[in-house]
């Protein structure tokens, strides 16, 4: 019967067995709360006043020799002659990655070249830190230059490094994770916070890798990937399955991909470990625009430099042949411009650092022109060309009957928020309900259409303007939106204007928060784009890979 001594017994042994797991799942939790919530100074270098960077297994910290004009295998522990990173000096930290055919590289003494056929990836490291505003805050206006003085040498942003990944800063004080903008007055500094990009869903990080260059990629003949070849778009060739990603210099990045792929082909790179030597431990994805952010603020400290534009590309029915790394064609122009070389324009040439971060080979480069570039970012506004655009042939990372951000997937997509209106699509004038592509279409040209349409671009703005370390809210002084410009939709500042016109951030960065059918985010500006700093440039896209997008991956761990 059930009370007999076998029935018992049974119950006994469930009882245990579910104790036994109830145990496993506890050290379990407790495990990833000491991973992902406890803080700790493990990892800073007090030597170099810095988050020594991660490593993973594969990853290869490097130098680069001058007169050899190569990169050689840079002692992990950073002492003797050859350090691989001294960012008092702009020396950020650089690794390289090589694939299993070269598996040996990965284990090299100290010293030894790594050829750069051999090599798969680059990726910078950017330390933890705390920023502060410190000049220019709100006050760039649609003409007004930042700055009548040099952009490089003025240094508008105050960076403090952090230890580990607390939020203790080198200099012993105690860094909060926000500020109230109203203790902040109009012109003045900002309080000194410790940059968002470097929480990654519950983690809090020492750092983040950002890749080098835009992404590239060949198939298995070698020809360049998302390439309009000859400027016509049908010939863009598409990947076989010998692509991957790779991140490297004086080669033609991948475009006419939508934000999707982008997407998938950034997170695909975690578990190729054939191509990359790394473990799993390594969260590769799409750099989020907070991440961007990051790169940015420490381009206008004293850390690094604002780089000048990446202006190559071939004019054609669709620009084509994009390479990553080259520089502006002189010193004094950085218009566009189609007679590169290597030689003359390559990433470690004098013009190719111009356009680095830091103004040498140790920087991040493409960030202001090359290809318009996609983050994993996006007005949350429920339009079907955010998973139409934002997701992949192999994964969902929108729901295709809400268009809503799985939570999956929360921590590699930043989603900024819309008006209830344009995220209902339930758009009131008057009395009349209109959806989002009834409202921005341009037959509808009284006037109280185009007040709304900026009603609700103002209220995206001030939404965005909550956001810290994105690098939009805090440097610019004016934004643009869609809105009707004669007989079309275009580019404006206010619903009176009656030209186009774009909103500005510092170094004269074009500003525009998009429309509804617009959802996802670009930065760095096309190389068309002439000299606009592209560090903070910001426009929505339809994320269907138009010609000039392009992307880079991140690394969180």
């Amino acid at each position: 019967g059930e009370n007999g001594i076998l029935a018992r017994a049974k119950e006994g042994k469930d009882k245990y067995a579910q104790a036994e797991q109830n145990e496993i799942d506890v050290l379990d939790n407790l495990d990833n709360y000491m991973s992902t919530v406890l803080v700790s100074e493990e990892g800073y270098n007090e030597e170099a006043k810095v988050n020594q960077p991660k490593l993973a297994e594969g990853m290869i910290p490097v130098y680069y020799d001058e007169t050899a004009e190569t990169w050689k295998v840079a002692p992990k522990d950073n002492k003797g002659e050859n350090k691989w990173y001294d960012y008092d000096t702009k020396q950020w930290a650089n690794i390289v990655t090589v694939s299993d055919e070269n598996a040996e590289l990965r284990t090299a003494a100290v010293g030894t070249t790594i050829p750069m056929e051999d090599i798969t990836t680059f990726f910078v490291w950017i330390p933890r830190y705390a920023y502060s505003i410190n000049a220019g805050y709100y006050k760039t206006s649609n003409t007004e230059k930042p700055s009548e003085t040099n952009a490089n040498t003025e240094k508008k942003i105050d960076i403090t490094f952090i230890k580990g990944n607390t939020n203790v800063g080198i200099d012993g004080e105690v860094y909060p994770r926000d500020y109230d903008e109203a203790q902040v007055a109009k012109g003045q500094a900002t309080p000194k916070i410790v940059h968002p990009a470097f929480t990654f869903g519950d983690e809090e990080l020492t750092g983040i890798w950002v890749a080098k260059f835009e992404a590239s990629g060949t198939t298995e003949d070698g020809t360049s990937v998302g390439n309009a070849e000859g400027g016509n778009i049908e010939n863009v060739k598409e990947p076989d399955e010998s692509t991957y990603v790779k991140v490297l210099p004086n080669v033609v990045s991948w475009r006419h991909i939508k934000v999707g792929e982008m997407q998938y082909q950034s997170m695909s790179m975690k578990d190729n470990r054939e191509a990359y030597g790394w473990s799993s431990i390594v969260d590769s994805h799409l750099i989020k625009n907070v991440e961007w952010g990051a790169v940015a603020y420490l381009c206008y400290s004293k850390y690094g430099i604002v780089p000048m534009v990446n202006g190559n590309g071939t004019s054609g029915t669709d620009f084509y042949d994009f390479h990553t790394g080259a520089g502006p064609e002189t010193a004094e122009s950085e218009g566009r411009y189609e007679n590169w070389t290597e030689e003359t324009h390559g990433y470690n040439m004098s013009n190719g650092v111009l356009a680095s971060t830091t103004g040498n080979v140790y920087g991040i480069y493409d960030m202001n022109g090359g290809g318009w570039e996609h983050v994993a970012a996006f007005w949350d506004n429920s339009n079907s060309y955010i998973s139409t655009s934002g997701n992949s042939a192999k994964v969902n990372y929108f729901d295709t009957a809400t268009n809503n951000l799985n939570s999956t997937y929360s921590k590699y997509w930043e989603a900024y928020k819309v008006s209830k209106e344009e995220k209902d699509n339930e758009i009131i004038v008057d009395m009349e309900t209109l959806t989002q592509e009834e409202l921005w279409d341009a037959s509808k040209s009284d006037s109280k259409y185009e007040q709304k349409r900026y009603k609700l671009a103002l209220e995206t703005w001030n939404n965005l303007a909550k956001e810290k370390g994105i690098g939009i809210n805090e440097t610019a002084g004016s934004w643009a939106y869609k809105g009707l410009v004669g007989t079309s939709i275009d580019w404006k500042t206010a619903p009176e204007n009656t030209t186009s016109g774009w909103g500005r951030a510092w170094n004269s960065d074009y500003i525009g928060i998009g429309s509804y059918n617009i959802p996802f985010l670009m930065k760095s500006g096309g190389l068309s784009q002439n000299p606009v700093s592209g560090l903070y440039y910001l426009e929505g896209s339809y994320g269907t890979g138009d010609c000039l997008r392009a992307f880079r991956p991140a690394l969180a761990f």
